[in-house]
């Protein structure tokens, strides 16, 4: 078996590369009107775990987790996106743990993170081996939303449809719809009008 390895070892990382590779065609065989800019990185278990709609655009140096089963958690990961949804270069998208949901005609702007579950702490104890929190799981985006460059929305999120959070912000808690949210943590700015 040793000697198996050594000979593997070597190509270890291309066959990484090469598996990476495989999982955006699989995804562009699967979604056939996606348009997706390279090099972006796809992690999933399964095609099931995305639910991706007509001419969605994913943008360059995004990386895309979707799991349905972890280790980490007994809650289901997945990621939706509607028609026409726009996600920018730079983003990190990690559905594992819960439901990442983005509705119809939203725009994720460049560098954003949306992040379905955390890892949970205790004390005396190396978080990295922790299991994930699973009271507070899931992103959901509404239909027509806007998020500027940088932000960050932490699991347990919902922002209403027609709803823009500012560049940078930090989303931690419920924006309803028709509302403009910006800063660090996020708060109400004024409705849309």
């Amino acid at each position: 078996m040793s000697l198996l390895r050594a000979l593997i070892n070597p190509f270890r990382s291309w066959f990484g590369s090469l598996k990476v590779k495989a999982g955006v065609y699989l995804v562009l065989i699967r979604f056939p009107t996606l348009k997706i800019d390279r090099p972006t990185v796809w992690r999933f278990d399964t095609l099931r775990a995305l639910d991706i709609g007509k001419e969605v655009v994913v943008g360059s140096f995004t990386e895309i987790v979707a799991y349905s089963r972890s280790p980490k958690s007994r809650i289901a990961g997945k990621l939706i996106l509607g028609d026409r949804v726009f996600l920018g270069a730079g983003c990190n998208i990690r559905a594992a743990g819960g439901v990442i949901a983005i509705g119809s005609n939203t725009l994720v702007s460049q560098g954003v993170a949306i992040i379905a579950a955390n890892h949970t702490v205790t004390l005396n104890t190396v978080y990295r081996d922790l299991g994930w929190e699973e009271g507070k799981t899931g992103v959901r985006i509404g239909s027509n939303c806007w998020i500027g460059a940088g932000c960050i929305l932490l699991p347990g999120v919902s922002i209403g449809d027609n709803s823009v959070i500012g560049a940078g912000s930090v989303v931690s808690k419920q924006v309803p719809e028709n509302e403009i949210w910006a800063g660090v943590p996020a708060r109400f700015l004024k409705k849309v009008t």
